[in-house]
């Protein structure tokens, strides 16, 4: 029964899918239908923002350092960061300058990532840790890569950026921003499916230019084992509505594609999950209903 239960469930094979990710489940479904099914791979890892890029800046800042006993300096002044940083391609001027005062002050977040994590005592780190779980009765398992692992320990890491405004006195300004007191319920489910799948202890570790906060079990009631077990029962609830369209559909993508309609006032006004999206893209979804 146990080697029945790791079997791939057809509604995803018919659909050529293998796995899912706790960000992959949470995504609304016609968000998910146009990454998953009208982007190719290359396309939907290239749609990015200042956000976005500058988060995986600075965690790849606090793990070298980590994991590599560098200081935080040393690290922004390495060939690979300053590589990343050259590589950014900004969305548009708003997006240039926030990312232009992300990196100005990188050093200052990743140290108040290190100043958490120092709170948990003497660790040896590892960064980027592979991990795969089968939770049924989800029909495929779920792909994960935590930021941070030791012996005892796991962690995210979460980052909290201002935005940038453009003033006629002052010119473009950043905003400083404060973490959350208790910790998004997003990052909860995602910590709960890291600690299914280690046996962990988990914590997630939220930092601004300005601000830090350190989430653990001895702190924080939403990191408890009842809450974990609870947020991981309502991430596979995500999942499982999602196997509902793929099963209705059986292998057809335009049945999919109707299952899944996209808000196409969310689309004229290039709304969130719709900004660096090239035309094209869209008019490649778009030819599923007009």
């Amino acid at each position: 029964m146990a080697n029945q239960l790791k079997i791939i469930g057809d509604c995803y094979k018919k659909f050529g899918l293998k796995h899912t990710s706790k960000s992959t489940a949470c995504l609304p479904h016609s968000i998910r239908f146009f990454k998953k099914h009208i982007l190719t791979p290359k396309e939907n890892s290239e749609i990015s923002n200042a956000s976005f890029y500058g988060g995986t800046l600075i965690h790849i800042i606090v793990q070298e350092s980590l994991t590599k006993g560098m200081k935080v300096a040393d690290v922004i002044k390495s060939e690979l960061i300053q590589t990343k940083i050259d590589e950014y391609e900004p969305l548009n001027e708003k997006d240039k300058k926030k990312f232009e005062f992300i990196v100005k002050e990188a050093q200052k977040t990743a140290l108040n990532h290190l100043a958490n994590i120092a709170e948990l005592g003497g660790q040896k780190w590892q960064d980027e840790q592979e991990q795969v779980l089968w939770t049924p009765p989800v029909k495929t398992y779920w792909l994960m890569y935590i930021d941070l692992v030791s012996e005892n320990l796991l962690g995210d890491l979460k980052n909290k950026f201002g935005n940038p405004t453009l003033t006629q006195k002052k010119g473009w300004t950043y905003s400083n921003v404060k973490c959350p007191d208790r910790p998004f319920y997003s990052d909860v489910q995602q910590i709960a499916l890291y600690n299914k799948a280690t046996g962990l202890k988990p914590f997630l570790s939220y930092a601004s230019n300005c601000d830090k906060k350190l989430f653990t079990q001895e702190n924080c009631e939403d990191l408890k084992k009842e809450s974990l077990d609870k947020a991981l029962k309502e991430l596979m609830i995500y999942e499982i509505a999602w196997e509902k369209k793929l099963e209705l559909a059986d292998g057809d993508l335009d049945t999919l594609a109707w299952l899944c309609c996209p808000d196409f006032s969310d689309i004229k006004k290039k709304s969130f999950w719709w900004t660096g999206v090239a035309q094209d893209q869209i008019d490649r979804l778009l030819k599923y209903y007009v």
